[in-house]
């Protein structure tokens, strides 16, 4: 920010200070909160109004802050009255590569629910980060106290009873919260205790009319009656559960139904021809994807998009996540992914976001499938193998017969996450990439995102290509003498 900025601030009016603020990007808020008092009070609210974390470190201390009394905090702010979408997520548990320490999760845990009902204006959660009991959490969201609540994604451990069904009663309120969006719940332990399934069942009924995203894992059991009742989700838009939630009577009708994601490690997918009509997105596997896409049917569903294996990019320790049938065993290219991509042939609309996981980098096999994926503006390539210098540069010319590919992305996310995994070999080397990206400039105009590891990625603005992103180390947490006595003191002042 220029040194001029603090004292011209205090001369303009705060609704155009908040403007400015709405328009600018997040990193630059931080200096803009630090460069003067007048905008300190602008941007703060705009900072905590959305948090979004995956970094340890980070969680801790933004937890602490906003579990803070407002009289300790600079200008007395109560900083969790900003808060309107928090998301907390360990992006690497599920490769059992977490760094989370244990006992500074409970004292995140004990913070947040301090601080959490003082979140008038949440209207988005997001808390993935362990697998600890955090049913007191969930049923504090869907008391109705947050009236702007509209999406609650986490992952639930349902503590075995040791003294009987009464635990579990005094865990558990009545459902007041309606109106939800989106409701994605990943439970373990004992979910199939009457009480726990008789609220779950509570919450989806009194919200399925408004439902458009719906996450149902590892399984819809402790659904089942609130699946046999409900007559429709209507808003449907995407879910995630075993396709044999399907057969339920709630899903009748799945004609609103755009995205599907099949678990793994479910085997078949058996669906009726009439099932799903709408299709557009799906993440499977490749021997799930032909059930999807069968030659002899009377409608094609519209497929636009596949992610085989649930393959995704992120810039974190592990690379993003993916899921396999066989442990430490990725796909090839003609034995499976392949004859899986071929049955595009028979998708009622052009292949325009593809995601593989394989064991390496094959040009022939791109080559191979042109015909359809020559309509790509997005395409993810997760690899074990570290390819090499030819490989890289061979892909250039496929780029090219690609035109409207905006965004071309290879991760090292299998070879760092199986066992005693590294990233690539030039993860770090900028010269190197920045090399292949002049020969991909040759080949194709359309690139806008290209990334070669999930370290980091590359963007084209005006001026040519620049690097962004790249992993910050997860610092030591010190402790500030609050994580005990005083943390407690705290939650009951």
């Amino acid at each position: 920010m220029p040194p001029t900025t603090s004292g011209i601030a205090p001369q303009l009016p705060v609704e155009l200070l908040r403007h400015i603020c709405d328009a600018a990007d997040r990193g630059d808020l931080y200096s803009i909160a630090l460069s003067s008092a007048t905008l300190n009070d602008v941007a703060t609210p705009v900072l905590y109004s959305a948090i979004d974390l995956q970094v340890f470190h980070a969680i801790y201390l933004c937890v602490r802050s906003l579990a803070s009394a407002p009289a300790r905090n600079a200008m007395e702010r109560d900083l969790a009255g900003f808060v309107e979408t928090l998301s907390l997520r360990d992006p690497d548990l599920w490769a059992g590569m977490s760094i989370f320490d244990g006992k500074l999760l409970s004292v995140i845990r004990r913070r947040l629910a301090h601080a959490l009902p003082r979140m008038q204006r949440l209207r988005s959660i997001t808390y993935r980060i362990g697998m600890a009991a955090v049913v007191p959490l969930f049923t504090t969201l869907t008391s109705g106290v947050f009236r702007c609540i509209n999406e609650i994604d986490l992952e639930l451990y349902y503590p075995y009873a040791l003294m009987g069904a009464q635990q579990a009663d005094s865990e558990v309120t009545p459902v007041a919260v309606r109106g939800l969006t989106t409701l994605k719940l990943y439970w373990s332990g004992d979910a199939y205790r009457e009480t726990y399934q008789s609220f779950m069942c509570s919450l989806l009924a009194a919200n399925h009319r408004t439902l458009r995203r719906l996450t149902a894992l590892p399984d819809d059991g402790p659904l089942q009656s609130a699946l046999q009742s409900i007559s429709s989700f209507p808003a449907l838009e995407e879910l995630e559960a075993p396709p044999a939630i399907l057969s339920q009577p709630a899903f009748q009708d799945t004609s609103s139904i755009r995205r599907f994601v099949v678990p793994t490690w479910w085997n078949s997918v058996d669906l009726p021809s009439t099932a799903l009509p709408n299709l557009q997105e799906v993440a499977c596997t490749p021997e799930q994807l032909e059930e999807f896409l069968p030659e002899h049917a009377e409608h094609r569903r519209p497929i636009t998009m596949v992610m085989l294996n649930q393959v995704r990019y992120e810039r974190t320790r592990s690379g993003g996540e993916y899921v396999m049938e066989e442990l430490e065993v990725a796909h090839g290219w003609y034995h499976d992914i392949c004859p899986a991509l071929r049955s595009l042939r028979f998708s009622g609309a052009p292949l325009a976001r593809l995601g593989v996981a394989a064991n390496r980098l094959s040009v022939g096999g791109l080559s191979d499938l042109m015909p359809l994926i020559k309509n790509l503006e997005y395409l993810l390539i997760s690899v074990q193998s570290s390819p090499g210098e030819d490989e890289i540069s061979d892909v250039a010319p496929l780029l090219g017969r690609m035109p409207r590919l905006h965004t071309f992305l290879l991760s090292d996310g299998l070879a760092r996450s199986f066992a005693h995994g590294c990233p690539f070999e030039f993860y770090d080397d900028e010269d190197y990439q920045r090399a292949a990206l002049d020969n991909y400039d040759q080949h194709s105009s359309s690139l806008r995102r290209v990334a070669f590891t999930t370290e980091f990625e590359w963007e084209k603005r005006e001026d040519g290509w620049h690097p962004w992103g790249h992993i910050v180390a997860d610092r030591e947490i010190v402790s500030d003498g609050e994580d005990e006595g005083a943390d407690e003191e705290q939650g009951n002042s």
